[in-house]
């Protein structure tokens, strides 16, 4: 029983010691920034292109008929609007991206893969995009809208932790704000308020998606730490 207790041990050490030497792997590297750049830019530029080609020219029957292409526009206006939304949110965060990997000194191979974590996610916002578009007055499509893109930015904010603990460049380790990690909790957090208001009111959750990306338009000022006054 001492020996089989033994042996146990041993193997849970020795498995301890296979994942300890895992994670240090991630953390090896000093891979160059541009090639990661370069990699990710394509990506985002093929999702947009991607999003642009749900929007399709509507049939007609009368192909002169000006009430009849009115009609279809309308008809498609959801279409758009799910295109607009969701191209304004990836240009913010491609702005946001290009900022954070701006303050890596060097890419080991932990950012390399939290990154193609984040372009994986990236690449699936067609999906509920077209989705949303075509079927704009079901709750669960206008819902699942929201859980994706709070699950994108959710993987936006862990690559930017992963770079500011491990990978900050040391004359702008003092300008990162400590709460930015929390502060970004609004975009997850106002992105499934979307996905619940979808259920009681779409258009609601519509204007709770257009109105989010607002909070994060542009990258965060460099953070200043109040400095106490010199007393008098």
């Amino acid at each position: 029983m001492v020996n089989a207790d033994h042996h146990a041990l041993d193997f849970a050490e020795y498995e301890r010691g296979i994942s300890m030497s895992l994670l240090s792997r991630f953390r090896e590297g000093a891979l160059r920034l541009n090639r990661i750049e370069a990699f990710s830019d394509g990506v985002f530029a093929i999702i947009v292109t991607l999003l642009v080609l749900e929007l399709k020219v509507p049939p007609l029957k009368d192909h002169a008929s000006a009430a009849e292409l009115a009609h279809a526009l309308v008809e498609i206006l959801p279409k758009f609007v799910s295109w607009l939304i969701s191209f304004v949110i990836i240009c913010k965060f491609w702005l946001n991206h290009h900022h954070i990997l701006g303050l890596a000194r060097h890419a080991d191979y932990g950012l390399v893969w939290l990154n193609s974590l984040f372009l994986m996610g990236q690449s699936f916002i067609p999906f509920p995009t077209a989705m949303m578009g075509e079927y704009a007055d079901n709750p669960l499509a206008v819902s699942f809208f929201g859980i994706v893109f709070a699950i994108n930015t959710v993987m936006f904010i862990g690559l930017r932790a992963y770079i500011v603990r491990r990978l900050i460049k040391p004359e702008l380790a003092a300008e990162q704000d400590p709460h930015a990690g929390l502060k970004g909790l609004i975009g997850p957090a106002s992105y499934l308020v979307g996905a619940t208001l979808a259920w009681v009111d779409i258009p609601a959750a519509f204007i709770t998606y257009a109105l989010t990306p607002l909070f994060y338009i542009t990258p965060p000022r460099p953070y200043m730490a109040a400095t106490p006054k010199p007393a008098e």
